[in-house]
């Protein structure tokens, strides 16, 4: 995309020097800058701190999309966060194991999100 904003200032620039500049120049920037990246943004609930544990929750948030009330599917989109890093997710927040001590019970694994971002 910033290849097609360089180009288009470079067009428009002509433009000003033969004073040819309008606003559908304006707007056809306006829409190069509607097309660019968004983040999406992932929280992988995993069984442990470590990367390579199994999944037991997820879910994933696009800007602009309404959010689902259901699970996007029964399996979840990787087998671990560690995969997900490699098909080119970044993870922003680990999980910090010291805010959850679930000693004893069956949910021991809540708490151990991950929260990743893509851009696209």
């Amino acid at each position: 995309m910033q290849s097609e904003i360089r180009q288009w200032i470079a067009e428009s620039r002509k433009k000003l020097d033969g004073k040819g500049l309008d606003e559908g120049d304006l707007n056809k920037l306006e829409a190069l800058l509607d097309d660019g990246p968004r983040p999406k943004i992932m929280y992988l609930t995993a069984r442990s701190t470590n990367m390579r544990s199994g999944l037991v929750g997820w879910v994933v948030f696009v800007p602009g999309e309404k959010p689902k009330l259901r699970l996007p599917g029964d399996e979840p989109p990787y087998d671990s966060v560690l995969e997900a890093v490699a098909d080119g997710w970044r993870v922003v927040q680990y999980p910090i194991p010291k805010l959850y001590e679930y000693k004893d019970l069956e949910n021991d694994y809540v708490g151990f999100d991950f929260i990743l971002e893509k851009w696209n």
